[in-house]
């Protein structure tokens, strides 16, 4: 059960207005995916809390199995786009920064 690129981008672009989202395919399948999300409301945030937002995003298609993984790079986005670097845990200004996390779908959730 494969899903469209585009949708998965509409799903972060929905939950994270403004944002800027690339997402690629990483198997040829459809279902082990990779996203590169720039988005103002990562602003002041961890690189967790970053992430999860994105997952929140697309949490209904990796439940009911339509993305099996999802491998994440976030930068955050001032107001005017563009990318800041770092995060709220002591990022400098200007770093290009990436943190990739692997989201499977079979995993529990986590607690807060």
């Amino acid at each position: 059960m494969a899903i469209e690129l585009d949708e998965v981008r509409e799903l972060i672009l929905t939950k994270l207005p403004g944002a800027e989202v690339e997402v690629t395919d990483d198997t040829g399948q459809g279902d082990h995916l990779s996203a590169v999300v720039r988005a103002p409301q990562f602003a002041g945030l961890s690189r967790v809390e970053q992430h999860r937002l994105v997952k929140a995003a697309v949490q209904e298609r990796m439940d009911d199995g339509s993305i099996h993984a999802l491998s994440l790079k976030t930068h955050p986005m001032d107001a005017e786009g563009a990318s800041g670097g770092g995060d709220a845990h002591g990022g400098e200004a200007g770093e290009s920064e990436a943190v990739t996390s692997e989201i499977d779908a079979q995993s529990p959730p986590e607690e807060d």
